[in-house]
């Protein structure tokens, strides 16, 4: 497998495979009750907050969430989707596996109310402007689930 992704920009879309691993995660037939951090409409959610238009790491969130955040931001998403689950909301993320990282032991590894479901390497991101694959990323992922 060649992977030849390469992070031109932060609003690659979601594999559909990996939506619908997410939204089995949640308990969700068809969608989820809010994207946290989506730049298009095209999003798998009842509602949405669209880049430039809202932003998610301020508003509130929905009782069940989704988030595929820009992986260059990870930490500032990981904690707000803790935050959240102390109110009792639930998320669902599509994020790097980073486990040497600060955000992951602090938000995520010892977390008893976080499910980790391990993702191998070779997904394709889809381009929002032409709803092709952008070729296949690299680096490991994982759906993190904050129940």
């Amino acid at each position: 497998m060649k992977y030849n992704f390469e992070q031109k920009r932060n609003d690659y879309e979601t594999p559909p495979e990996l939506l619908i691993k997410g939204l089995k995660i949640a308990g969700r037939e068809q969608k989820f009750e809010l994207d946290v951090c989506c730049s298009s409409k095209n999003v798998p959610a009842f509602n949405y907050y669209i880049e430039g238009e809202h932003n998610g790491l301020v508003e509130d969130w929905m009782s069940v969430n989704w988030c595929n955040p820009p992986y260059n931001e990870c930490p500032k998403w990981v904690k707000k989707a803790y935050d959240e689950q102390q109110k009792g909301h639930k998320t669902v993320m599509l994020i790097p596996v980073r486990t040497e990282t600060a955000y992951y032991h602090n938000y995520i590894l010892f977390n008893p109310k976080v499910e980790i479901h391990w993702l191998r390497k070779g997904y394709g991101f889809i381009n929002p402007d032409t709803g092709e694959s952008c070729g296949v990323f690299k680096n490991a992922l994982a759906l993190v689930y904050f129940k």
